[in-house]
């Protein structure tokens, strides 16, 4: 039997609880994000890499 859900908003609490679900039935699992979704995932991991300086001296003394 296959069924479609689809779930919006959804967070990471709630997408490893359906996954544990679907593990213990035996069930195969398919998620897809939506573009937009990979985007703010890219950007949050990007984020962290940023550096960002108080004044431009401070960026020239990194140079």
């Amino acid at each position: 039997m296959t069924v479609k859900l689809t779930i919006e908003n959804a967070n990471e609490d709630l997408i490893k609880a359906i996954k544990s679900m679907a593990k213990i039935s035996k069930s195969k699992l398919k998620i897809e994000e939506k573009g937009i979704d990979k985007a703010i995932k890219s950007y949050k991991k990007e984020k962290d890499n940023l550096k960002t300086y108080k004044n431009f001296e401070e960026f020239e003394k990194d140079l």
